[in-house]
């Protein structure tokens, strides 16, 4: 149940990340996805303050490729519904 626990606090925390480098970097591909990345490490390290453990910086370092996976199928996920309600047509009244 610990991996549910820390999913539900990486998940908000990791889109925003995608969230705030997409609006601000110009970089592309994988340095955009670096970028990301050190963002979410940022992100933890100002979450956990001066008393928590790393164990949530620990897992996203031995689970590096995994997050850059979930980076990716964010940033698809993104894409996907921007593209999806901008093609919709507004409903009749």
């Amino acid at each position: 149940m610990g991996w549910a626990l820390l999913g539900l606090k990486l998940v908000p925390m990791i889109i925003q990340a995608v969230t705030s480098t997409e609006e601000k970097s110009v970089k592309k591909g994988q340095d955009k996805q670096d970028e990301a990345l050190q963002l979410l490490r940022q992100l933890l390290v100002i979450s956990q303050g001066t008393t928590a453990s790393t164990r949530d910086s620990d897992v996203i370092a031995g689970a590096d490729v995994e997050t850059r996976h979930l980076i990716d199928a964010l940033v698809r996920f993104q894409n996907a519904t921007t593209v999806s309600a901008a093609e919709t047509p507004p409903p009749q009244t």
